[in-house]
């Protein structure tokens, strides 16, 4: 993220504390009708309710300063974070008596933080609009990745404005590719720039590079102009790997993939997933029960639904679900889901909406199969076509698939071999920038998707 970009999330930030700071000192004022610092005597319960509020919102999307919400679907988004808040923090008082402040001054915090935050948020949109200093940049390769790349650059979060393209192709001299035209042949690169006054260049011809091609380039970067790869600059802003414009180099003398072969990160990732998993059929163990016997009473057929899939090291393991679709869903065979899938039974588009369905994956990764983050698991029938039409499809089969991962936090359910091709870009970036950090980030974000309902078929 650019420092703009970090500054302005900040001040959202920054304004989220102080109001909440602010609705806890003025509820306690008003419920118990006498001045004090409640900070000094609910030092605990201020604390805790300040961190809550703050990662609920995270949870539910709130930071996301590339993301424009609505300001009715923004106010859906702050109530339910501050409930959930409530009640988390309600919890933990009664387990915490000694750290609490009553009930009236909680609920009417909840009121006023609630109140407060939709119309911080609304102040924010108009007198904090999203402006940054964008950096001038020359595209060399006017074909399919340079083009990609500007279309990407066009977005208002992008810290660079394209002033032109260069390409050596003589039918695209003075051609308006997108916005900006073909300004001339790589040859004429530092001449160019010099003109235009630009000292950057990004490099988006990205596969049948010639030995003049990269002498011009290093020619330009010794005399001082800055470089940059197209792959990585589209990594960087759009947090995928464009799996049609990278190549083998690219993925052999890049940085990351470290982690997925560290075999300390994968011991701890599989503790993680060990006693995560243990707490996740405790807690979810009477819902469980209760779509079971929906299952069973409202269409015949088994509870559970086990299919081959895909996993770590390209192996079939059976995935378990509870069961959505009729009992001949597939008699014809394998087919993507429709958006409005006739199969569905009528308990299975609540299973599917509340992704109830996927609690008994839960066993998968208890024995290992499975992750609790990581690529979703695909078909074998689905892989074997995929495999054919995307590049560097197997890499994704380099660590274990998850019950939820970064394709499924940031994409809508995938129907298409064009939805493949997208997620797998996603799920890259994973795999390349794997963390301990980011597993947190996208467990915490799959909370608020769920909720909302989003990619849900």
């Amino acid at each position: 993220m650019t420092p703009s970009l970090n500054r302005q999330r900040g001040i959202l930030l920054f304004g989220d504390v102080v109001l909440i700071l602010l609705a806890t000192q003025l509820s306690s004022w008003i419920r118990l009708s006498q001045l004090f610092n409640v900070f000094c005597v609910y030092t605990e319960a201020s604390a805790i309710t300040l961190l809550l509020y703050l990662i609920m919102l995270y949870i539910f999307d709130m930071y996301n300063i590339k993301r424009t919400f609505r300001f009715a679907d923004a106010a859906r988004r702050i109530a339910v974070a501050v409930g959930m808040a409530g009640i988390l923090s309600a919890f933990l008082f009664y387990l915490l008596p000694d750290w609490k402040y009553g009930r009236g001054i909680l609920l009417i915090q909840m009121v006023m933080v609630g109140g407060l935050l939709t119309g911080w948020r609304w102040i924010y949109r108009f007198s904090f609009p999203l402006t940054l200093h964008k950096r001038d940049v020359l595209i060399i390769g006017a074909g399919r990745s340079g083009t990609a790349l500007a279309h990407l650059l066009e977005a208002k979060f992008s810290p660079y404005r394209v002033v032109g393209f260069l390409d050596d192709d003589p039918a695209k001299q003075g051609r308006v590719i997108g916005s900006p035209k073909v300004l001339g042949p790589v040859s004429r690169l530092k001449e160019i720039a010099s003109e235009m006054g630009v000292n950057t260049a990004i490099l988006a011809i990205t596969h049948d590079r010639s030995l003049e091609l990269i002498s011009r380039i290093l020619d330009a970067r010794l005399h001082g102009m800055a470089i940059f790869d197209m792959p990585t600059v589209y990594e960087n802003l759009a947090k995928r790997v464009p799996v049609e414009h990278v190549y083998d180099q690219w993925l052999l003398f890049n940085d990351g993939f470290y982690l997925a072969s560290k075999e300390y990160m994968q011991k701890i990732k599989r503790l993680a997933d060990l006693v995560i998993s243990v707490l996740l059929l405790l807690s979810t163990f009477p819902i469980a029960v209760l779509f079971a016997l929906a299952i069973r009473l409202d269409s015949p057929g088994p509870i559970f639904f086990k299919q081959e899939r895909i996993g770590k090291d390209s192996k079939v393991f059976l995935l378990w679900k509870f069961r959505s679709m009729g009992q001949d869903a597939e008699q014809n065979g394998a087919v993507w889901a429709e958006r409005v899938d006739p199969r569905v039974t009528r308990v299975g588009k609540w299973v599917r909406l509340l992704r109830i369905d996927e609690i008994p994956q839960v066993y998968n990764v208890l024995r290992g199969e499975m992750s609790l983050i990581g690529p979703r698991p695909e078909r074998p029938e689905f892989v074997q076509e995929l495999q054919k039409q995307i590049p560097y499809y197997d890499i994704r089969h380099l660590v274990r698939p998850g019950i939820t991962g970064w394709a499924q936090i940031n994409y809508r359910y995938g129907a298409s071999v064009e939805d493949a091709l997208r997620k797998l870009e996603y799920d890259l970036y994973y795999i390349k920038n794997m963390s301990l950090f980011l597993d947190l980030k996208i467990a915490l974000r799959t909370i608020g998707v769920v909720l909302f309902g989003q990619g849900a078929r």
